[in-house]
């Protein structure tokens, strides 16, 4: 499936202070915030949109919670079609629920997948698409998208890039790897493991490198409690090491006498 969805999706810490969000819950209540998390998940779970009638209505309801209303659920997402949560033409016209930022934050999630975007239905900005795939070196995905169809002779001769331009590209493919550097969904349980923590203290006893924090991540199986890494974080005299990244990992891998 070229349309399959995603295990987990980032929530701004601002999420339910935003104006739309603030509106929902003053006029039905905390309900409508916890319906919109489960449209979203919904939403995610599948791709980046959704099919949305009152047939799908009623069947999400069920769901949900029996005690709401049809009427209260189509006043909601009348209010979020309105308020541009969702985007009012592509619902009007293909009965489907999805935003411009739905739809980034699956093309990022999924930004190392092999995947024919010209297949793709109901995409909003190809622009925001073409951006998403810097990182690929995929040539299969190289010439997918509309606007690259008209690219000017004076880019046609890859050869006169100067490397300063190279650097650049490079150093955008390793932000891209470090923001969508995959994490397993059970390191969020925070009753098995400590994932922020870990973090921190990386942070903090400045292992810097993303390769090696994602590489230190994995082998303590992503901040799991009781492992290793605590012992070595809490024992270890830190003044006294000039590589902590890769002095975490030789240890975590054995290799450290």
């Amino acid at each position: 499936m070229i349309n399959k969805g995603i295990p987990y999706f980032p929530t701004p810490a601002n999420f339910f202070d935003e104006e739309v969000m603030e509106l929902l819950e003053a006029k039905y209540g905390v309900i409508a915030s916890y319906i919109v998390m489960r449209l979203l998940c919904k939403i995610y779970k599948e791709g980046y949109y959704i099919s949305w009638g009152k047939e799908q209505c009623l069947i999400f309801i069920r769901k949900v919670d029996t005690e709401i209303k049809e009427g209260m659920m189509e006043k909601i997402i009348d209010l979020l079609l309105e308020k541009g949560f969702f985007h009012k033409e592509f619902y009007e016209k293909y009965g489907i629920l999805t935003s411009q930022q739905i739809q980034k934050v699956w093309f990022e999630a999924t930004i190392r997948r092999k995947i024919d975007f010209s297949q793709l239905p109901y995409l909003l900005e190809t622009k925001q698409k073409k951006g998403t795939q810097k990182g690929e070196s995929n040539k299969e995905n190289a010439n997918i998208f509309p606007t690259q169809e008209d690219v000017s002779s004076e880019n046609a001769d890859i050869s006169r890039q100067t490397k300063l331009k190279e650097t650049k590209l490079n150093s955008e493919e390793e932000e891209i790897s470090d923001a969508l550097f995959e994490i397993p969904q059970y390191a969020y349980n925070q009753a098995t493991h400590n994932m922020d923590g870990l973090i921190e203290s990386l942070e903090r006893h400045k292992v810097t490198d993303s390769k090696e924090k994602q590489a230190i991540l994995r082998l303590s199986d992503y901040g799991r409690k009781g492992t290793l890494v605590w012992k070595l974080l809490s024992n270890t005299t830190w003044s006294k090491i000039g590589a902590p990244g890769k002095y975490l990992i030789a240890a975590l891998t054995g290799k450290q006498k």
